[in-house]
Order: structure tokens, then sequence, then C-alpha cells
């Protein structure tokens, strides 16, 4: 019962403070605010998050979800084409809506997947590199760097494109990470490898 009501509590404190983000943008937003938009204290947020940067790596982890889902659902020989669409299409189902946090969890994003030992807690890096190497086996992929640099070197690139993509939305999500997909691929691809 007390961890279910910790869990609630957790989440109410997790959804104020986004709502609370993106009205006032994430370096200007109160704790004050966020606690009373939650009815909590303000030791309570900092009991379920040390800093704002922990809300927004909970954000981080929730839109990693979908995206590993959608890669480990296609099939152990899906080509590389298919891996990478799902990628977009996730991503871009999930961020879409979110383009006030994006900037912010962007920049969260890249200090964590900057520290090697978080790897272990990033799904969409791992179920990537395990598809980038099964691509490499295939000839789809060149095999200069290994399949972990290049999951790194994708997502930071797909990463850069969001947030590009937040200064000049016109363009649509899907179409801007449809085109790091395949320059990725025009640059990655193995020779005499087709679609």
């Amino acid at each position: 019962m007390r961890d279910k009501q910790r869990e609630e509590t957790r989440r109410r404190v997790y959804r104020a403070a986004l709502e609370i983000f993106r009205r006032d943008g994430v370096a200007n937003c109160r704790i004050d605010d966020i606690a009373q938009k939650a009815e909590v204290s303000r030791g309570a947020f900092y009991f379920h998050f040390a800093t704002k940067d922990d809300v927004l790596i909970e954000l981080l982890r929730e839109g990693e979800a979908p995206v590993a889902e959608a890669v480990s659902a296609l099939p152990a020989d899906a080509s590389l084409v298919k891996v990478l669409e799902a990628v977009d299409e996730a991503l871009a189902k999930f961020w879409e809506h979110e383009r006030t946090l994006l900037p912010d969890v962007t920049t969260v994003a890249m200090r964590l997947y900057a520290v090697d030992d978080a790897r272990e807690v990033q799904p969409v890096r791992l179920v990537l590199a395990q598809r980038f190497r099964l691509a490499a086996k295939r000839g789809e992929l060149s095999p200069v760097l290994p399949p972990e640099v290049l999951s790194d070197f994708f997502l930071a690139n797909s990463l850069s494109a969001m947030l590009a993509w937040c200064a000049n939305p016109a363009l649509g999500l899907p179409f801007v990470l449809g085109g790091v997909s395949q320059l990725f691929l025009e640059g990655a691809r193995g020779r005499g490898q087709v679609g």
C-alpha cells in the first residue's frame, strides 16, 4: 500500500513538473510551483527527483520505451531500412508533441549518452547496437566502426536533428528523422547493398 502511494505521488510530481516546464520553461520554473501544482511539499519533489534534470531523464526514458519496443517487435532478419523506419516512426510519434521540452531533453540526453556506464539503462542504444551487429553480418553496414559506436552515432544525429526541427517545425519531425536515416544509410551502407 505504501509503495503504491509513493509511486502515485511520484507520478503526480512528475506530471506537475512537466506541466510547469512546458508553461515556464525548465530553466525558469520554480520547484515551489511544481510542488504546489502536485499538492506536495517542496521536500517531496526532492524526495522523488534530485534535480529538474531527473524529471527530464524520466521523460527521456518514457520516450525510449516505445522506440525499443518498436525495434524489438521486428523480425530478427528485418532489413536495416525497416529498423531505422521503426525508430524514426516511434521517435516522431512520441516527441512531435513535446517541441517545448525537446531542447532541454536533448541536452540531458547528450550528457547522459556520454557516460559509458549508463549504457545498460538505455534500451534504444542496446537494441540498435544488436540490430546493427546483425546488419553488419549481412553486409548491410560497413564494419569500420563497432555496432555500439554506430548506435551512438545514429542516436546522436537523430537527437541533433530533433533539436534542429524545434527551430524549423514546418519540415515535420518524421521528414527530418527520415532524412537522418537516409544520410546514415548512404554513409554506412555496405558496398553493393541496395534498399
